[in-house]
């Protein structure tokens, strides 16, 4: 794809701009983005130009930086917590149901995942 500027380099990077409340993606070669830094820079507008680019000159790209995004371990942490939500609600079914051999069973289960999500925060 051609930058959307000069016309004649391929892009190979996002320019971000917000238009009326919409968000547009403008492709851009290097070169380009390069001059609209510099311009940037002597406007004394580099914060803001850093909002709306997904990368600036001088900085490493950011999908090469980092790791994942959401790291695996969180997601295992978020699946407990709403594994304990869920049998917080079957309890409390279980209990208006006066079944309270599966409300003690479901509230053992709670206690053992609850110590098991305290010890994996701390």
């Amino acid at each position: 794809m051609k930058c959307q500027f000069c016309n004649t380099n391929e892009s190979d990077r996002i320019f971000y701009t917000n238009y009326m409340g919409a968000l547009y993606q403008i492709p851009v070669c290097e070169g380009c983005l390069h001059r609209m830094w510099q311009q940037a820079v002597a406007a004394g507008q580099a914060e803001a130009f850093r909002n709306y680019a997904g990368w600036w000159p001088g900085r490493p790209e950011p999908r090469r930086l980092g790791e994942r995004a959401f790291p695996d371990e969180a997601a295992e942490d978020l699946k407990r917590k709403r594994q304990l939500a869920v049998l917080k609600i079957r309890l409390q079914e279980a209990a208006n149901q006066e079944n309270y051999e599966e409300a003690a069973r479901l509230r053992d289960d709670i206690a053992s995942m609850e110590r098991e999500v305290c010890s994996h925060e701390s």
